[in-house]
């Protein structure tokens, strides 16, 4: 730039200093940064950002101004002028900056060397993994944990009986096969097992009996909890199945990439879980078949039940940036083949799906059967749902651009007509109706799939109700409402859903349901070690996140959670005081009574407004009645669409 000399020339000399220093070996040249010095004089902010390198010719498509050689980044810097002031300059600097103006903005990212061991081979620009714990090198126990057991004591028995059956990085070998998989006879670096395979649940042979998956012993999927980031943890889990035996547990989304880049035993922290927590369903989030592939043969081995593909997320970074999520609605080839892929690494396990009823413009009744029909025959047949495969249809559609992710589960509306005109033209498939489901009485009246017993005239009811709804409409899916209020909705599940004779006896009362998940606690805080400021991994706040809503509708509930926020900030990092000490101390300063701990969940659903309790037979007729008002929601539904003659296609065979 003629018009710049100061400019210029610093920059020129700094390039060539830099070029000399790299060919001799003295100075090691950055990959992704400009060979520029930031010794540089400081020059003002208006001349620095004229400066740029010779070539600017443009890369990527469509309108982006990005440029093939990043233009120099303005560093600030504080010089003092002349009077004393100080005036601020910019000082050109070597870091590369990222977009069309991000020099603007100063953006300064961190470059790899390529000597640099802490970032990854595959990903030179990767940062260098974050040092979560004080002694993260410093093994941790698995399998069992001061009495619990984990299903990573799978991962153990398959070390024991089947050496080198782990290799990683997962790269693919000479034939075309990912070395998920250790060795193959011989004992060669690059060999892998011939007595290990993830296609089908031969790796059980491996694992003794008792922590086998129990497969083949599965209750119906009538009730489940839906994959909810940030809340369907394993901790909410357990309390969860500490309630109810039977609903099916669905885990936090889990993407490929992460499984992918991440070896044991740092993997327990993305998969393991209680065994006594099964049935259990890891969700899985990616669109790259291959990449699926290798998320599901790093988890086969943790022995879930199912997994599940997320084509439902209508999360900007899911579906946005990751091109995963909902978006993956608008191409159902791509989503056939991810879970062909999905069910060839499963071990064994069922490959279900998680949809919604349309995504932003693509949300006609014809397009949504168009993707049913596409993916269905891909799907392998699922125990849980009467051997057919499984889809759980969120009944709104997704709204990728203009609405959140917590707008997108309120803003669309309902279209439950949707999922049963879905049962009735797909009788071969199964699906289990997500979206608006809050209380149990509805989950109940769907499970059963009979509306006759709760008419309103007595047991006269009409042919279209019997088939209202259909026989593969097989249960229902709660969300938030499940973690808003875990005692009310899902104390009572597997006697009204499943038609248990009882529920288990942590179900019986509060006290008896915190004193098991406090012992579980108890054994499970700081499994993972401490990190650098004196926080137990898992921490003691993340273990009883899930209790914040226990007492909801209770006397005394708001107290019970400010006493339990200030014993937090007191004793979070104390490692004397155990969780189940914190529990029972809140439970004494938060005022929760004796009545309130001892009472079983059909107190709380047999209480007047007024708080007086009511007879046995008023506690029926209101139970009843709200079984009614369910039923009755469900006929007042919209008349189910009906599909195109023209668009129907026949079934591709299912695996």
């Amino acid at each position: 730039v003629p018009r710049y000399p100061r400019v210029c020339t610093p920059l020129r000399a700094a390039c060539v200093r830099s070029v000399q220093e790299t060919s001799s070996g003295t100075r090691p040249m950055l990959r992704g940064a400009m060979s520029v010095t930031a010794a540089l004089p400081a020059v003002p902010r208006a001349v620095a950002r004229r400066a740029r390198p010779a070539c600017s010719r443009r890369w990527g498509g469509g309108g982006s101004s990005h440029r093939r050689h990043p233009p120099a980044v303005a560093e600030p810097a504080w010089t003092t002028g002349r009077l004393g002031a100080r005036r601020r300059f910019l000082r050109v600097s070597s870091e590369t900056a990222v977009g069309p103006r991000s020099f603007r903005k100063a953006a300064r990212l961190a470059s790899s060397r390529d000597d640099d061991p802490g970032c990854a081979a595959s990903d030179p620009g990767a940062k260098p993994p974050v040092d979560e714990t004080v002694d993260d090198a410093t093994p941790r126990p698995r399998g069992s944990v001061n009495g619990v057991q984990w299903a990573s004591a799978r991962v153990l028995e398959l070390d024991a009986n089947v050496p080198g059956w782990w290799s990683f990085p997962h790269e693919r070998d000479e034939d075309g096969r990912f070395t998920v998989l250790g060795e193959r006879g011989g004992g060669g670096a690059n060999t892998r097992s011939s007595r290990l395979s993830f296609r089908d649940d031969g790796w059980t042979q491996f694992v003794r009996d008792d922590l086998r998956p129990p497969r083949s012993s599965l209750p119906p999927q009538k009730l489940s909890i839906a994959p909810m980031m940030e809340y369907t943890t394993p901790h909410f889990r357990h309390l969860v199945r500490l309630l109810t035996k039977n609903t099916w547990l669905y885990t936090e989304m889990e993407v490929d990439q992460t499984l992918r880049h991440t070896d044991h035993p740092r993997l327990d922290r993305f998969l393991d879980f209680p065994i006594a927590g099964h049935p259990t369903v890891l969700q899985l989030g990616g669109a790259d078949p291959e990449l699926l592939a290798i998320a599901s043969a790093v988890a086969a081995p943790y022995g879930y039940d199912e997994l599940n593909l997320n084509c439902g997320c209508p999360s900007p970074k899911v579906a946005g940036k990751g091109a995963f999520g909902a978006s993956l609605m608008l191409e159902p080839n791509l989503v056939a083949e991810c879970v062909a892929a999905m069910a060839e690494n499963a071990g064994g396990a069922p490959v279900t799906v998680k949809c919604r009823v349309g995504v932003d413009d693509k949300d006609s009744y014809d397009e949504l059967c168009a993707f049913i029909e596409t993916v269905s025959g891909q799907l392998p047949n699922c125990p849980s749902a009467g051997g057919k495969p499984l889809f759980a249809i969120h009944a709104r559609k997704a709204l990728l651009n203009g609405l959140s992710p917590a707008e997108n589960r309120a803003v669309p509306p309902l279209r439950y007509e949707w999922v049963v005109a879905l049962a009735r033209d797909f009788p071969h498939v199964a699906f289990a109706l997500n979206g608006g489901i809050v209380d149990i009485e509805t989950a109940s009246v769907i499970a059963n799939g009979d509306l006759a017993p709760f008419d309103d005239d007595g047991g006269v009811h009409s042919a279209a109700d019997e088939t209202l709804i259909p026989t593969n409409l097989i249960g229902t899916m709660i969300g938030r409402a499940a973690h808003a209020d875990p005692w009310g909705v899902l104390a009572t599940a597997d006697v009204d859903v499943f038609g248990d004779t009882h529920n288990p006896e942590t179900a019986t009362s509060r006290r008896k349901l915190l004193k098991a998940y406090g012992e579980y606690c108890d054994a499970t805080r700081g499994r993972f070690g401490v990190t650098k400021d004196g926080y137990a991994v898992p921490s003691t706040r993340h273990l009883v996140h899930p209790l914040q809503n226990l007492f909801y509708g209770e006397p005394n509930a708001k107290r019970w959670r400010r006493a339990m926020d200030d014993a937090l900030k007191r004793d979070a990092k104390n490692p004397d005081v155990s969780v189940s000490e914190l529990i029972d101390q809140t439970l004494r300063e938060g005022g929760v009574s004796d009545e309130t701990l001892d009472a079983p969940p059909s107190v709380r659903r047999s209480r007047k407004p007024n708080g007086l309790g009511l007879s046995d037979d008023e506690a029926a007729d209101t139970k009843r009645a709200r079984l009614r008002d369910a039923a009755k929601k469900l006929r007042s539904l919209p008349p189910p669409p009906t599909r195109s003659v023209e668009t129907r296609v026949s079934p591709a065979p299912a695996r």
